[in-house]
């Protein structure tokens, strides 16, 4: 029934009319392009023409935010890219249905909130590479 629905909206809007290409326009556009190789850019030049810098994001500065990330994304490890471990650690987590079913997101929202946010002393917890962070 749903589908029917769906498939009667799409072609009640008769889309295939609606939006046209115009080939003239494309060719122009292609004609004035100037091309670009990847080859003769270098990063050095790209650094040196530079005029802003990006922000550095220093891993583990806020035990609050890092509670806050495991409290709501826990499941998916994203609070330990926040503390700064390995980039696979979101797969690790999600693979072993979100941290054994939850569990090791739990006892880490424990640690930080002991450790982090009592204690004020997030520092062990931060580019660590380990699987359980408090080991």
């Amino acid at each position: 029934m749903v589908l029917a629905i769906v498939l009667g909206a799409v072609m009640a809007s008769n889309a295939a009319n609606s939006y046209f290409v115009n080939d003239a326009n494309v060719d122009q556009v292609f004609a004035t392009a100037t091309e670009v190789a990847i080859s003769n850019i270098s990063l050095d030049a790209v650094n040196a023409n530079a005029t802003t810098t990006m922000p550095s994001f220093n891993a583990g500065n806020d035990p609050v935010i890092a509670f806050l990330l495991c409290w709501f994304l826990g499941g998916f490890g994203i609070h330990r890219h926040y503390l700064g471990t390995k980039g696979s650690m979101w797969a690790i987590y999600t693979f072993t249905c979100f941290g054994i079913f939850g569990i090791i997101p739990m006892i880490d929202w424990i640690v930080i909130i002991v450790d982090g946010i009592v204690n004020k002393n997030i520092d062990k917890y931060t580019n660590n590479e380990k699987f359980f962070m408090w080991a």
